[in-house]
């Protein structure tokens, strides 16, 4: 993967906090791409590749589960991974500040 790759992908069917998201995201520099299907992000990131990958804990079209277990089989893999699991909204925010400024550069 490219050293300098600021690309973010948001798996989330929330539109309003993928905008929440995608704001934050732009401030900070990256570059966020959205989708609300977790099928359509598993073919996006065959051919492309994110730095960041933030993914709702439900997926429309596909159990979570199922999701993470086809991601690992993907060639190109995010650095980092974000997982929305029944928390706030501010509570992913934080995590994802945190990555950004360094301080857990690895979440989960």
């Amino acid at each position: 993967m490219a050293a300098q790759n600021n690309r973010v992908l948001i798996v989330d069917n929330n539109e309003e906090e993928a905008r929440v998201f995608v704001s934050m995201l732009e401030r900070a520099g990256y570059e966020p791409q959205t989708t609300w299907s977790g099928l359509e992000a598993l073919e996006l990131m065959k051919s492309e590749e994110f730095a960041i990958l933030l993914v709702s804990n439900y997926l429309p079209d596909v159990h979570v589960g199922e999701f993470l277990e086809r991601l690992k089989a993907l060639p190109n893999q995010p650095c980092s991974i974000v997982i929305q699991e029944d928390q706030s909204r501010a509570s992913t925010l934080l995590k994802l500040k945190n990555m950004i400024e360094g301080e857990n550069p690895r979440p989960n």
